[in-house]
């Protein structure tokens, strides 16, 4: 195995996060069959629950290396950079005060002892195969700065309008980097991302351009739509908010690439008839959220998100078996 072409596998996590012992068993069984030194970096951010003699999200690391057998590390904004991989996976906890993904993901990226870096968000499912096939793009081509994966949408059989309204989008290409799951080759970025940013995902894209980005569709990861009124509403503002922030604040970025045209040809010839109730949802939410999102950004952007609990929902057989179909 070549220690240059180990990777780390990087889970932005909030202190008070659950279930992310699971999304740490996906990611471990996915990273296993790549065949190359790895280690886990979890990057939990924010303080610790006043009810809780440890956060959540360090809990679960903790549960899970003990399970796995695998050394547990801590380490405290500002570390040093980390020696790379050795043969056996360690779990490295990066403790942040301030909670803000993107400020885990640049503290992840500054002490990272490895060139590629494999991030994850802490409430997915990832296929088996899906990090070795992201991993495999920076080999085939050296221009390549962001891998990306294919989302999708898992509905449970009691999942309402809202929730198959939420999961629609996920069918089509938007040609953006999904944040949920995405290999990055460090030296691809040459500067912390701007902490102030709300969608690091879109950021990443604008920065990347179509031209450092590939997508393999093979590799998927799945996740949970909103399955409230509510939280739909309120990703769906969360989505307009950052991109109006990429279109005012990152404006050349974003013109640059032309980013957030929805394929409406793709979408059109994709969609069967019995889902056209879905989609007038679908579109008349996206308008609604659009006029929040002017009214709430007035006065200026936020600072952070709120985090949207049915999202964190998973039930039993969600997610298709290796061996199973996964067509949409």
């Amino acid at each position: 195995m070549s220690e240059a072409r180990a990777f780390t596998v990087a889970v932005p996590a909030c202190a008070d996060e659950i279930g992310l012992r699971d999304t740490l068993e996906s990611l471990h069984a996915s990273a296993a069959e790549v065949g190359l030194p790895y280690d886990f970096m979890i990057g939990v951010n924010g303080p610790d629950p006043a009810t809780a003699a440890e956060a959540a999200a360090v809990a679960d690391a903790r549960a899970f290396a003990a399970a796995a057998d695998l050394e547990l590390v801590s380490v405290g904004e500002g570390a040093a950079t980390l020696p790379a991989p050795g043969n056996v996976p360690r779990v490295v906890v990066l403790r942040l005060p301030v909670r803000s993904k993107v400020a885990a993901w640049n503290a992840i990226r500054a002490v990272v002892g490895t060139a590629r870096v494999v991030f994850a968000d802490a409430d997915v499912r990832v296929g088996p195969n899906a990090m070795g096939l992201l991993l495999a793009c920076f080999d085939r081509d050296p221009a390549v700065t962001i891998a990306a994966a294919r989302e999708e949408a898992t509905l449970a059989a009691d999942d309402g309008v809202a929730a198959r309204a939420a999961a629609l989008p996920y069918r089509f290409d938007f040609s953006n980097v999904p944040g949920r799951f995405y290999a990055l080759r460090v030296a691809g970025i040459g500067e912390p991302m701007p902490a102030h940013v709300l969608a690091e995902d879109a950021y990443l894209t604008v920065l990347v351009g179509p031209a450092r980005l590939v997508k393999d569709r093979a590799a998927v990861v799945y996740l949970r739509p909103p399955t409230t009124w509510q939280d739909y509403l309120h990703q769906r503002v969360r989505c307009e908010v950052g991109k109006l922030q990429l279109a005012r604040e990152f404006s050349t970025l974003y013109q640059r690439h032309g980013f957030g045209r929805y394929p409406w040809r793709a979408f059109l010839r994709g969609i069967e008839p019995r889902e056209y109730p879905l989609v007038a949802v679908s579109l008349a939410v996206r308008l609604l959220a659009r006029v929040r999102a002017l009214w709430e950004v007035r006065h200026g952007f936020p600072t952070g998100w709120r985090v949207l609990p049915s999202t964190k929902t998973w039930v039993p057989g969600a997610v298709p078996r290796a061996d199973a179909p996964r067509g949409h």
